[in-house]
């Protein structure tokens, strides 16, 4: 703390009479300086009373969450008491005697907070008011005021000028340049001619089967031209068996007289016609007839997976089933669905309803007997969010079967024995209520905790208390059950569960060792000689029980690491489990960490191993330090280009982005590279959305698209021809030609689709770039095609301000405002 600060400052403890109505913001956070020398910040804190009731000096209090920043106690005034309760981050602000406040009034104070608030969804959300006297709690609504803050320059957020440089080699292409699908066939022969539309186009299966006309209805989404099955061979699109052809490659010929498609298997039928209908769609909208073309096309990698959290925040089974539309659609084919974590449990467990009614619930809680603390700016639990909500064993077994016909396979994610916490508290609650009710033999059954451990640690998300107990069998009666319960959801809906994913990254140091369950546990187990063998145990009982329900165990690759002080810092491998069968999703592999080149000293050790990295394929690392932006950096600032500029069988590839990151020659010769005989462990790539930053589907579809879209060109596209070059210096002009080729089909071909399809998606609109040379403006932007509209008056510019096309000449004195529009005139944030 710096003493001369707390000297110096003033606080104000300020009554403002306003009306007693409710105002647009009943919470003001105003950052009034950046002060990064001292790694903090000077907030002005003000609160209005929103309701017609006096809120009495010592009978209220102030709860929010806020993942950055650390408010310092000593800095608050008299007779304010600061509680931080647990994670990252729940605060209580009590405000004792002197501090009443009348309806309609206004509280203001000064604090100091110790960190940075780099960007606004790291900042306070999720207020309300717990009214003791009433027992009551009031959400209300806040804003952040930040653009005015003293020091603001120095989170060196990207301006126009900055961004222009970033878009260097991004200009507007003409159609015949595009691809006409995503992601881009191994070989897609187009010359620039086209046949006429049909008003009707029929399609024949040949030995394929189209059960209740899905295919037919899945091609005609948003089609104008009608499509028909028959018999008649002579159909306008005609499907071959052709049993040459690899399980997910096809064929794709557009000639004057018909359309044909051979494929071997009826997934590659499928890849095909999601081919098509992206081809037909975007000739409808072009008008020029449909594209004479021919595509030869397979997949690169057979796992082609995308993972969604709808632990942290709730997403129901329906916008579940529009992201496994658009996974179809770009051809990935595993969806991970992570379940469980430490905020949230989210999916129905027979026999164990706390699981759902307190684990899958957060908000206001005395002792969490009832539901989860709140977090991520859930609030009181009074409003229906992202905080709560979970999926029954019906909107489970819904997923399924959607999600087969459409050829993605579901992979369960429970986390165990890391991230527990949300399953931790609901079974606690449970043993305290059986407790309580006279049946200890019921109450221990299911019992994840030690109620006497003296254990202590922190964890990644600064829960001192998110790591089960691994030394009772309840805990593995527990898991057993879990398993046992989501392996009968997919034997009902008569498919197979391949793989279960038990998570367990981010343990911490420090769990079971001052637990008395643990020291008793391993004396009496002779192959348990300390806590590493005890870890090592339990990941061996785990394995039983998923493969004695027929499925594969997976994971984070922190599994296969020695358990160490170093935590998410540690390099070397647990030698002592190089015999388990085991797939590791090897994700963190931030640049400088130590741990890039971990997916490959897996799989040359002989796993199968999926490259989950975040620093390519984590869609909430945001690309740049624009304080409006979503998502975390702990991983590094990653854009779009790094994701579809990554090469996953040999990330050292991309001699641009080494150079750009100052990494040498030198540091790469010592990683090691993937062997070749180990390539086919390298099994293929998965992307992450995780959602500690995404409490609304806004957030949810910005993050996710287009991110999804540049990930499947690498799931599924061939390797990136500059990538042969050896220097930076050759590969940046071949690179932006690409970049430039990819980024114009997004904007122009691409993102109507996007709104046009299942229901339409809130897509990224990145700001554009712009410069000012010799009194004109010039722009640019991420994805040319979208629309670009100014205004020079500093007025945030709608749809119906001038479009840009070409330079623009200023006037003196003017101030020009920029933003993109997207074909539904939807506005992203201006610049």
């Amino acid at each position: 703390m710096n003493k001369l600060f707390l000297i110096s400052i003033v606080f104000l403890i300020s009554i403002a009479c306003q009306s007693p109505l409710t105002p647009p913001t009943a919470v003001l956070f105003k950052i009034n300086t950046f002060d990064m020398a001292n790694n903090q910040m000077e907030v002005t804190f003000s609160i209005t009373n929103p309701t017609e009731t006096l809120w009495k000096g010592g009978e209220w209090s102030l709860h929010w969450n806020q993942i950055s920043g650390a408010l310092q106690p000593e800095s608050l005034p008299n007779n304010i008491q600061y509680t931080l309760v647990n994670g990252q981050q729940y605060l209580i602000l009590d405000f004792g005697r002197g501090h009443d406040l009348k309806p309609g009034e206004t509280k203001t104070f000064d604090v100091l907070f110790r960190g940075i608030i780099s960007r606004e969804v790291m900042g306070p959300n999720g207020f309300f008011v717990h009214n003791a006297e009433t027992n009551t709690n009031l959400d209300l609504e806040s804003t952040i005021v930040w653009k005015t803050a003293a020091g603001i320059e120095d989170l060196k957020i990207p301006s126009a000028e900055d961004r222009y440089t970033q878009y260097e080699g991004l200009e507007f292409l003409p159609k015949k340049e595009l691809h006409w699908v995503i992601p881009a066939p191994s070989i897609e022969r187009f010359d620039n001619t086209y046949r006429p539309y049909l008003d009707a186009l029929t399609i024949h299966f040949g030995s394929f089967q189209d059960p209740d006309n899905f295919i037919i209805n899945r091609l005609q989404e948003g089609v104008k031209t009608r499509i028909a099955p028959t018999l008649d061979e002579d159909a306008t699109i005609k499907i071959k068996e052709n049993k040459t052809l690899e399980s997910e490659a096809y064929l794709l010929q557009i000639d004057h007289t018909q359309i044909t498609i051979e494929a071997h298997t009826s997934k590659a039928v499928f890849y095909a016609l999601e081919s098509l209908h992206q081809i037909l769609l975007i000739a409808e909208r072009e008008g020029k007839g449909i594209p004479i073309l021919q595509i030869e096309d397979a997949p690169r990698f057979q796992n082609r997976g995308f993972m969604t959290d709808i632990a942290r925040n709730f997403f129901p089974k329906e916008k579940i089933f529009q992201i496994l539309d658009f996974m179809a659609l770009y051809k990935l084919n595993r969806l991970d669905l992570k379940l469980t974590d430490d905020e949230g449990w989210r999916i129905e467990i027979p026999d164990l309803p706390e699981l759902t009614q307190v684990g899958g619930r957060r908000g206001y809680t005395l002792d969490e007997r009832d539901q989860l603390i709140p977090m991520y700016g859930s609030g009181s639990g009074n409003l229906q969010n992202s905080g709560s909500g979970y999926l029954s064993g019906e909107d489970f077994k819904a997923i399924l079967r959607y999600a087969n016909q459409r050829h993605i396979e579901v992979i369960p994610q429970i986390s165990f024995p890391s991230h527990a916490r949300a399953a931790i508290v609901a079974m606690k609650s449970r043993y305290l209520t059986l407790m309580e009710t006279g049946d200890p033999t019921a109450a221990e059954e299911y019992m994840l905790h030690d109620p006497d451990d003296q254990s202590t640690y922190r964890s990644a998300q600064l829960f001192t208390d998110n790591v089960a107990c691994i030394c009772d069998p309840s805990a593995y009666r527990f898991y057993e059950k879990v398993v046992q319960e989501i392996k009968t959801y997919y034997t009902e809906v008569h498919l197979p569960m391949n793989v279960f994913n038990i998570g367990a990254d981010e343990l911490p140091y420090g769990p079971w060792r001052k637990s008395p369950k643990c020291e008793t546990y391993i004396a009496e187990k002779n192959e348990i000689e300390d806590l590493d063998d005890l870890y090592n145990y339990n990941l061996r009982l785990l394995h039983k029980i998923i493969n004695d329900v027929g499925a594969q165990m997976a994971g984070w690759e922190d599994v296969l690491l020695i358990h160490s002080e170093n935590e998410q810092s540690e390099i070397t491998i647990n030698t002592e489990l190089l015999d388990l069968e085991f797939t590791p999703y090897v994700w963190n592999n931030s640049w400088g960490g130590g741990r890039e080149d971990m997916i490959y000293r897996l799989a040359n050790q002989g796993f199968k191993a999926i490259m989950s990295n975040s620093s390519a394929f984590y869609f909430d690392m945001t690309d740049d330090r624009d304080f409006e932006n979503g998502g975390f950096s702990w991983s590094g600032y990653v854009n779009y280009q790094d994701a579809w500029g990554t090469e996953p069988l040999n990330v050292f590839a991309n001699q641009v982005k080494l150079e750009s990151l100052g990494i040498t020659e030198a540091t790469v010769a010592k990683k090691e590279q993937l062997k070749p005989e180990a390539r086919e462990n390298f099994l293929g790539v998965q992307s992450q959305l995780w959602t500690e930053t995404v409490n609304s589907e806004v957030w949810l579809d910005q993050l996710l698209m287009p991110n999804l879209l540049v990930f499947a060109q690498r799931a599924w596209s061939a390797k990136e021809p500059w990538l042969k070059e050896p220097t930076a210096d050759l590969q940046k002009p071949k690179l932006l030609t690409a970049w430039n080729r990819f980024t114009n089909t997004l904007g122009q071909r691409q993102f109507p689709l996007l709104n046009q399809l299942y229901g339409g998606i809130q897509y990224d609109l990145p700001k554009p770039g712009a410069q000012i040379i010799q009194g004109k403006l010039h722009v640019r932007q991420q994805f040319p095609g979208l629309e670009i509209h100014y205004s020079l008056n500093g007025k945030e510019p709608t749809a119906k301000d001038p479009q840009y096309k070409e330079a623009v000449v200023v006037p003196e004195n003017s101030t020009v405002t920029l933003r993109v529009f997207d074909s539904q005139r939807r506005g992203g944030n201006s610049i």
